[in-house]
């Protein structure tokens, strides 16, 4: 699932290749549209955005301005500008970013879709790619290390406290992280058992180290890790932000921010660590911060979530009540789709309904009714207009808005695409 952000300052362009991409099937797309840069930077405060699809010259904040905000909030996302002919230069000065393309508005919506695929093919290539980078660069430890490995476990389990002594130690032995400021903390454990020794351990000792690297990748851009084992089946990342002297915005907006980008980079770790060692893993994550003193019960907090098999990317136990309770989630967001159809309803917004992490409600709709959400909405939405126009004498355009089209043009493009009929034939079919 990927998801992308279409901003642009004329709602005729933005609705329209909203329901274009709406429509497509071709990819598991988590769509959004905004109307301005400054939109757009609220929803970036809320989401990981893998690819955003902008205007390059909108009042106020433009995409150049949009960009820089994005590259420091979200390093991996990817950016492609929509441009006129004069704008070349102005586009130009983008690429120092690096990841960003450019398009003409003239050249249609399948240039626009091509553009898409082939920036959505490079994420894949460089999840690949990295993982691969990253396992080859895998090292043995030096002692200093494994001395540095050992007295985070003690202090993890509660074996040593976490005091000023441990601190000072852990600093001469190189640990990037201050034991003095506030950390984040993850735990990740392997979803299947590794064979029995000794040829189990050298592939989990493997594995381990490769997922090492691959976070060590994905987390550099904004934040310094520490992995360590707990025990023989879970790892634990200690995290902290990286100071930055050019950051203006207030300590608290940071926190959050930051402990937004590590649960979405969790997920992205997860992905690249299936494609390198071919197993998936889950992980339980606090995103906000804890004090160096906090670090052992926590942790004993995060290990119990794992094993209760309710942490990020692992798959609910089905006993009688939890498949009950899956139903009432699955029912609920039925629910709240039909009676929004109006509405732009975003993977973020059913997601903060059910108080799920986005990705995971997308994999968990998806076991439980065999349909992505896209594919959902828009069933109940083409449902509902075929309905609406065999039974009732509304005009076209009002069926359009109560559907959350956007303009009549939208929905009958998108309408034709799915029945092969425009919504006036369609109309005049059921009256024969």
């Amino acid at each position: 699932m990927y998801t992308l952000l279409i901003v642009d300052d004329e709602p005729i362009i933005a609705d329209g290749l909203y329901e274009e991409f709406k429509a497509c099937g071709q990819w598991e797309l988590d769509v959004h549209r905004v109307y301005s840069g400054k939109a757009a930077l609220e929803l970036l405060g809320r989401m990981k955005v893998d690819l955003i699809l902008s205007d390059i010259r909108m009042p106020g904040l433009d995409g150049i301005g949009l960009l820089h905000h994005v590259k420091n909030s979200w390093p991996s996302c990817r950016v492609i500008f929509l441009t006129g002919y004069k704008e070349f230069d102005y586009a130009h000065r983008a690429m120092e970013y690096g990841a960003v393309r450019y398009i003409l508005k003239t050249e249609g919506y399948g240039k626009v879709m091509e553009a898409v695929e082939q920036t959505i093919a490079e994420i894949e290539r460089s999840l690949r790619a990295e993982a691969l980078i990253a396992e080859a660069r895998e090292r043995l430890r030096a002692l200093n290390e494994m001395t540095l490995q050992d007295l985070l476990g003690f202090a993890l389990n509660g074996e040593m406290e976490a005091g000023p002594e441990i601190a000072e130690e852990l600093l001469r032995l190189g640990m990037p992280i201050d034991p003095h400021e506030p950390i984040w903390m993850a735990v990740c454990r392997f979803d299947a058992l590794f064979p029995p020794v000794p040829s189990g351990y050298m592939a989990r000792k493997a594995a381990v180290e490769t997922i090492r690297l691959i976070a060590e990748q994905y987390f550099s851009p904004l934040v310094e890790s520490v992995m360590t084992a707990s025990g023989s089946h879970l790892m634990v990342w200690l995290l902290q932000m990286k100071p930055a002297s050019d950051r203006t915005d207030n300590s608290v907006q940071r926190n959050e921010q930051i402990g937004l980008f590590i649960r979405e980079t969790l997920e992205t770790i997860q992905r690249a660590a299936k494609e390198t060692t071919g197993r998936t893993v889950s992980f339980a994550v606090r995103t906000e911060t804890l004090q160096w003193a906090e670090m052992s019960g926590v942790h004993q907090s995060l290990a119990l979530l794992l094993d209760s098999r309710f942490g990020a990317g692992t798959e609910m136990l089905r006993t009688d009540k939890q498949e009950a309770r899956s139903q009432d989630i699955v029912a609920k967001v039925k629910v709240f789709i039909d009676a929004h159809l109006h509405d732009d309803i975003s993977l973020v917004r059913l997601a903060d309904l059910v108080h799920f992490n986005p990705t995971y409600l997308s994999r968990f709709f998806k076991q439980q009714t065999g349909l992505n959400l896209s594919e959902f909405i828009q069933t109940v939405r083409l449902e509902r207009a075929k309905q609406l126009l065999a039974d009732s004498e509304n005009r076209i355009n009002d069926i359009a808005a109560s559907l959350g089209y956007g303009s009549a043009s939208n929905f009958a493009r998108s309408f034709k695409k799915l029945t092969g009929l425009a919504p006036q034939e369609f109309r005049d079919a059921c009256r024969r």
